[in-house]
């Protein structure tokens, strides 16, 4: 059992990755989890398992197999299934490829995990592989040239083509809204979070958790640090009440996050 990842984590993937040598036997040769799990950010009911699964065949035929193992997943263990090649070739030569997404397993899926992240994470993820009735498992060895350099062109692109029109439309959808009216605690961390991460690796390079991302953006706009620490409290399980002046903020700091993209 690795003691780089909760408990509860290595203990969800053990169990899944025995089945699914069972009903798929060779097809994954390696498993790699990526995301929160591996960066030591994983909050139980919030946080999804991401795992990028090695295939040593065309796994079309194993799909529909997999498709139930994912959906009785708990908690969900999402990710994609890719060869040995596609992985060193990079995900811009990866057009589709099989993923699961909130337990939903799509055949030919594309973009989600097909980006520089997933790569730049596969470099500090924990593999696993299937030994028998045992799960072996070791910090991952993997690197991937270009990965630096794919993030961080990827966080800026997104942030310009995916956040900057979210912005938009929430604009619209806060505008003339009482600013003491609740809001969803989902939509302020979406928002809160999701801009500022993508910050992070553009000025290092790096993919930070959640957590670490929420810090990094703190430091860097203090006028924030309050509203990201309640956001951070909430995802760790501290439940927060959260409202439409909180979601205002959100947006201020997005738009701050697409002002550095537009440089």
């Amino acid at each position: 059992m690795s003691t780089q990842l909760p408990a509860e984590v290595a203990q969800a993937l053990t169990a899944f990755l025995l089945e699914q040598a069972r009903i798929a036997p060779g097809l994954v040769s390696r498993a790699i989890v990526t995301g929160s799990a591996a960066a030591g950010d994983w909050h139980p009911g919030v946080s999804d398992i991401d795992v990028v699964f090695v295939v040593t065949r065309d796994p079309a035929e194993d799909l529909p197999a997999l498709a139930e193992l994912h959906a009785a997943s708990d908690p969900h263990i999402d990710g994609v299934y890719l060869t040995e090649s596609e992985l060193a070739h990079g995900p811009d030569t990866v057009q589709t490829a099989p993923q699961v997404v909130e337990g939903v397993l799509v055949s030919a899926l594309a973009g989600a995990q097909l980006s520089w992240i997933t790569w730049r994470e596969l470099e500090s993820g924990v593999q696993a592989v299937v030994d028998g009735g045992d799960v072996i498992w070791t910090p991952v060895a993997d690197r991937h040239p270009g990965a630096r350099e794919g993030v961080v062109a990827h966080s800026r692109d997104n942030l310009l083509d995916y956040w900057r029109p979210i912005g938009d439309g929430l604009e619209k959808e806060l505008d003339g809204r009482d600013a003491d009216a609740p809001l969803r605690s989902e939509t302020v961390r979406w928002v809160a979070l999701g801009p500022i991460r993508l910050v992070a690796t553009m000025e290092t390079g790096e993919v930070l958790s959640k957590t670490a991302a929420a810090a990094f953006a703190a430091e860097r706009w203090p006028e924030h640090a309050e509203l990201l620490r309640r956001v951070a409290r909430d995802r760790a399980g501290h439940r927060q009440a959260f409202t439409v002046r909180d979601g205002r903020e959100a947006l201020a700091l997005l738009r701050a996050c697409v002002a550095v993209a537009e440089g």
